[in-house]
């Protein structure tokens, strides 16, 4: 049986453990990554939103709410209303710990993945919900030559870089959303 020990992360700390993911979980994290980034959502889909949910029970709810985000991307890319329920859960936990701009971008992802794929009623449905919150704190959108240089997925884990899920901690250098890792931009 899995021992639940409730210690936050503090990436900045070398004694921390870096996940409360177990060895097989970071495996499949690892796993949803790779599927996501293969042109599989449906199948990573999944995988992200049990990994969210054990964050969850590991008290690390901003580590969640990037896989509720990676699960609520993935679920709308396959067209799968799951999107919405994985939505909620990502927004409803970033405004919570109110990171505002990380909302916002992930509001913009999902309502641009919503209208591409047909998913009206989501689109309409996470506009009532999170629509006024999500305009008031515009995601900043002047950093794009950093973001061109930098990789897209952590040298560290393998999740997928994306600007709704990373925290910028320097000029130059943004944090892994994830685990943490610092990351810099090429040349």
């Amino acid at each position: 049986m899995r021992e639940n020990i409730h210690m936050p992360y503090d990436p900045s700390d070398p004694t921390a453990s870096d996940s409360a993911l177990q060895p097989s979980e970071q495996r499949r994290l690892e796993e949803a990554n790779f599927l996501l980034e293969n042109n599989r959502p449906a199948q990573a889909a999944p995988i992200f939103a049990k990994l969210a949910e054990v964050l969850e029970s590991a008290r690390q709810p901003k580590r969640a709410a990037n896989l509720h985000s990676q699960a609520a991307i993935a679920f709308a890319r396959s067209r799968n209303e799951a999107a919405l329920l994985q939505a909620r859960a990502a927004l409803s936990m970033l405004a919570q710990y109110r990171l505002d701009s990380q909302a916002a971008a992930l509001y913009k992802d999902l309502m641009r993945e919503f209208t591409k794929r047909g998913m009206n009623a989501a689109a309409e449905a996470l506009s009532n919900e999170f629509g006024e919150t999500a305009s008031q704190s515009i995601a900043p959108d002047s950093h794009t030559a950093l973001w061109e240089r930098l990789p897209g997925n952590c040298p560290n884990c393998g999740a997928a870089l994306r600007q709704n899920e990373v925290k910028r901690t320097e000029a130059n250098i943004i944090e892994c959303g994830y685990c943490g890792t610092p990351v810099r931009p090429s040349a």
